[in-house]
């Protein structure tokens, strides 16, 4: 009895535990920011950008790219990308 019963006991071990510990992909988090104009010192606007890249930038009314504030606060040098 026990030679049959440990194989069927092993198998249902290795599938709840392939189930229990299978890593989900990471999402990219979505974080929405108020885009800049980039200057001395960096200008805020009211149009709401976000950081993961989706291929098109973000601007304000007059097609001005819009940027992220670093977070000293001091310059704007990273893209922002239109809000989808």
């Amino acid at each position: 009895m026990k030679t049959k019963f440990f194989p069927l006991v092993a198998i249902v071990f290795a599938v709840a535990g392939a189930f229990a510990f299978n890593v989900k992909p990471e999402k990219s988090a979505v974080m929405d920011v108020n885009g800049y104009i980039p200057g001395s010192p960096c200008e805020e606007t009211e149009v709401v950008c976000q950081t993961p890249n989706n291929g098109i930038f973000c601007t304000d009314a007059s097609g001005t790219q819009l940027y992220e504030l670093n977070a000293a606060g001091t310059a704007c040098p990273n893209h922002l990308y239109r809000k989808l």
